[in-house]
């Protein structure tokens, strides 16, 4: 028994909805921010990790320009021309702003979405948070400057030695030439 072309329509619709809900509870599902952008660059998905990151519900920014999200505008004319270029870029690093204003340092990922035919239909863009490897980054370098003044400190408490030493050895060479001059004076008197 065949299916009608009706069946069949309602059949592939049915398909399509359940492919699309798939899709969107794996986007749901997934611990790391992705957000969908089209061409033009307006936010067009926004999965759930995306919505903790930013502090923005996924209905407050989708439709919304990529460039309400970061500090960098500029940079993101550039990656949308790289990417129709590159077809994606990885570790691009970026500063996101949180719906409450706060900056996030984020490393980027951006891959080129293209339809069948290779035409450019948006891309997408993943984003790894980095603050805790900044802070360490920023702690690190303190150290560092810190651990470089004490050296720096016992460097020129080295160079005092140096002086002080080598001026009392020289002192001492003087004493002694004195001491064999007076000995030799000494010496025609008696």
């Amino acid at each position: 028994m065949e299916m009608s072309l009706e069946e069949k329509n309602k059949r592939t619709r049915e398909d399509l909805e359940d492919l699309e809900f798939y899709i969107k509870e794996f986007s749901d599902f997934l611990p790391l921010p992705v957000c969908a952008i089209s061409p033009m660059g307006m936010v067009t998905d926004f999965n759930k990790a995306a919505e903790g990151l930013t502090g923005y519900l996924s209905f407050e920014i989708v439709g919304e320009n990529l460039d309400k999200l970061f500090l960098e505008k500029e940079d993101l004319e550039k990656i949308e021309k790289e990417i129709r270029k590159e077809k994606s870029i990885h570790n691009k690093e970026l500063t996101l702003i949180a719906k409450k204003g706060n900056e996030i340092p984020v490393n980027a990922s951006i891959s080129l979405r293209q339809d069948r035919d290779g035409n450019f239909i948006g891309y997408f863009l993943a984003l790894f948070d980095i603050t805790k490897i900044k802070n360490l980054q920023q702690d690190l370098e303190r150290k560092v400057e810190e651990r470089t003044q004490e050296l720096r400190e016992r460097l020129g408490e080295l160079e005092t030695f140096r002086k002080v030493t080598i001026g009392r050895e020289l002192k001492i060479v003087e004493l002694k030439n004195k001491i064999k001059e007076l000995e030799a004076q000494l010496e025609k008197r008696a």
